[in-house]
């Protein structure tokens, strides 16, 4: 449509906004560099909910986004998100939502854009808050047969939550403790002994994230699996990565991110059919959880089984994430899937 524009909305207030602005400084480059249609605008979200018009300039300046504060020059132009989306109502702009964690996973600004009509890509905002309530995830997934790893909800809060995590401890010998709505593995602890159960409970009790849930850790190699819509519901699954941890480290945020402990392997070294089983089951959560455009699924193969771990709806687009080495591998172009989203969200 003529006179439309494709606008990057990245930033927000959620921990995981370094790693929003990493996305927008790979997908604003590379379309500014190897496509027709780049980005006519970058919408720039402050932790205050601001929204700033930020160049292309400016935004490639910014150095070490994961660990530092972007901070633009220019003047706020609206308020809130919001204030910002309504003003889009009726203009055929389509929006690439490139925020990460809470804010923009939870399906809030997903549903401020279905309010006001603007295309926008991803998933909607109920598959979003599906997928970002991990509780609520496992449950919706287990009932289209696919294995999951036994939980319990506990409550930071709750005068009995050191007492329940302790016999679950006991009861599978190494559980995982994690936030039940977060992502990029902030708040993520793996406990087999007295030591790091000690540490865990201490760190929560300062974080006092809430609700958390506590699995039975499963052994096993873990995978992840992004899956594409390349228009028109042609959903594909893309080569399975591996991760795999040096001794003593944990697949957390600086793991993932900075590189510290992890080496990341694209296309996993598995054999044909435990890669056909890994895709098969992460295109059985995307459609289950009725994701739309893209989504990675995180996986564990065990004794020649898959473990559902978690949907990521918005997964990270950093030059290092995993969607961009597996679009590599499969002979995708980071362009061209962005210009795919963008088709796919006018297409909705």
């Amino acid at each position: 449509m003529e006179n439309r524009k494709n606008i990057l909305m990245f930033g927000g207030n959620s921990d995981e906004r370094f790693v929003s602005v990493a996305s927008a400084q790979n997908l604003a480059r590379t379309m500014s560099e190897n496509s027709k249609t780049p980005f006519a605008e970058l919408w720039f979200i402050s932790v205050d909910g601001r929204l700033t018009l930020v160049s292309l300039e400016e935004l490639s300046r910014h150095e070490n986004p994961f660990k530092t504060e972007f901070k633009p020059g220019g003047t706020s132009t609206d308020n809130s998100v919001h204030e910002a989306i309504k003003r889009l109502s009726g203009a055929h702009h389509v929006v690439f939502i490139g925020f990460h964690g809470t804010f923009g996973e939870d399906g809030k600004v997903q549903a401020m854009l279905e309010e006001s009509s603007v295309p926008f890509t991803g998933s909607g905002s109920k598959s979003s808050h599906l997928c970002f309530e991990k509780t609520l995830t496992k449950k919706v997934v287990s009932e289209h047969k696919i294995k999951v790893a036994p939980e319990i909800i506990l409550d930071s809060d709750d005068d009995a939550f050191e007492t329940r995590l302790t016999a679950f401890l006991r009861t599978h010998g190494k559980i995982v403790v994690k936030p039940v709505a977060n992502g990029s593995s902030i708040g993520l602890h793996i406990v087999k002994d007295e030591t790091g159960f000690r540490k865990a409970i201490e760190e929560i009790r300062l974080a006092k994230p809430g609700r958390l849930m506590s699995e039975k850790f499963i052994e096993g190699r873990e995978l992840t699996v992004g899956i594409v819509d390349m228009g028109s519901g042609n959903l594909k699954a893309l080569p399975p990565s591996e991760v795999l941890l040096n001794a003593g480290a944990t697949f957390d945020y600086d793991g993932k991110y900075l590189g510290r402990g992890t080496t990341e392997i694209t296309p996993a070294k598995i054999t044909g059919p435990e890669c056909d089983l890994a895709q098969k089951t992460a295109l059985e959560a995307h459609r289950s959880l009725g994701c739309f455009g893209y989504s990675r699924t995180d996986l564990i193969l065990s004794d020649g089984e898959i473990y559902f771990i978690e949907t990521n709806t918005l997964p990270g687009l950093t030059k290092a994430s995993f969607i961009p080495q597996q679009l590599a591998s499969a002979g995708i172009t980071v362009a061209q899937f962005v210009e795919q989203q963008l088709a796919n969200a006018v297409e909705r």
